[in-house]
């Protein structure tokens, strides 16, 4: 069969297509053959070695898949050779035709869901997570997301327009800008060229966000207390800009009169509660089953060419989701 495998880590060119022996399910696995799989940022820090979860080299990366059981190992019941099923693989291994998987690692898939959409729905599990669990206790008037034109960002501003919950969509072009508009957003902020918390005071007439969703902190993230509602919320669901400057305590006290809150989420916090993630990717799945959200699918491309797939998340040049095709 045909994978993206990497023998050492680094840029995109680590990334080989090659042939390897087709898998053989073992006790309590089953083998999908892939229809589509998913491109995310967990695959470049797979590749650049930073995967919290990364294995022995070489390795195929990859965590999202989607596609139908061609094989059952022994032991294996409730599933059925020709089922879709939809694959999330801590361990990467989704690059390739085929996958010999644990049964815990797949969830069914209605036939009626296509399956390079299916590929979105580990996107919108978080976005649903982040808007209900994370964010448990806060009743938002407004909400701000940054880099709304991201994967998760971008399935946050549909799920915000479907709920009818007004959203300020950061991103960091006017491009970008323009396509969180056409997702739902209420308001947009490029914030390559404004200032973040200015411009949210403005469009909120000066009451600040209840909720705030951010990937990216950095080193100013405590600059942003200041625009938050009395009781508002920050969630902090990744830090791809790296860590605050300044104590983070110290700001919080220093923006007392709002009475600001942090919190870190992960979906690994679900990791020893099988039954929350189970009915959190339920729900999520029925989002899709009622044809209230619409995945925005950047590119689909060959399997062959995920070195290029990984230039544009490099590139900061995807709106919306990538797309391998086997």
């Amino acid at each position: 069969m045909r994978a993206v495998q990497i023998s050492n880590t680094g840029g995109p060119e680590v990334l080989h297509s090659i042939e390897l022996p087709e898998p053989v399910p073992g006790p309590g696995e089953i083998l999908v053959r892939a229809e589509a799989i998913g491109v995310g940022k967990p695959d470049v820090l797979f590749r650049t070695g930073v995967y919290r979860w990364m294995p022995a080299l070489p390795a195929v990366p990859g965590a999202e898949l989607c596609g139908r059981i061609s094989a059952l190992g022994d032991g294996v019941s409730g599933l059925k050779v020709g089922q879709r099923v939809l694959v999330y693989s801590l361990s990467g291994r989704c690059y390739a035709e085929s996958i010999a998987t644990p049964v815990a690692a797949v969830t069914p898939i209605p036939d009626s869901i296509d399956p390079v959409d299916a590929i979105c729905i580990p996107n919108y599990q978080v976005a649903h997570a982040l808007l209900t669990e994370a964010a448990r206790g806060v009743n938002p008037r407004w909400i701000y997301v940054n880099g709304a034109a991201g994967g998760v960002g971008s399935a946050v501003v549909q799920l915000c327009k479907a709920r009818g919950l007004a959203l300020i969509a950061g991103a960091s072009s006017a491009e970008k800008c323009a396509f969180a508009m056409a997702q739902g957003a209420t308001r947009t902020i490029d914030y390559s060229r404004e200032a973040v918390v200015e411009r949210v005071m403005a469009l909120t007439g000066g009451q600040g966000v209840d909720l705030s969703l951010d990937h990216l902190i950095g080193p100013q993230f405590t600059d942003t207390l200041a625009m938050l509602a009395p009781f508002g919320l920050i969630v902090s669901f990744n830090m791809l800009a790296g860590w605050p400057e300044q104590d983070l305590f110290k700001a919080m006290r220093a923006n007392l009169p709002r009475s600001p809150a942090v919190r870190c989420f992960t979906m690994h916090s679900y990791d020893s509660n099988p039954t929350a993630r189970a009915r959190l990717m339920q729900e999520t799945i029925s989002l899709f089953e009622r044809k209230e959200v619409h995945p925005a699918i950047y590119r689909r491309l060959s399997l062959a060419q995920a070195r290029e797939a990984h230039e544009l998340l490099d590139a900061r040049a995807v709106l919306g989701k990538l797309v391998l095709i086997p």
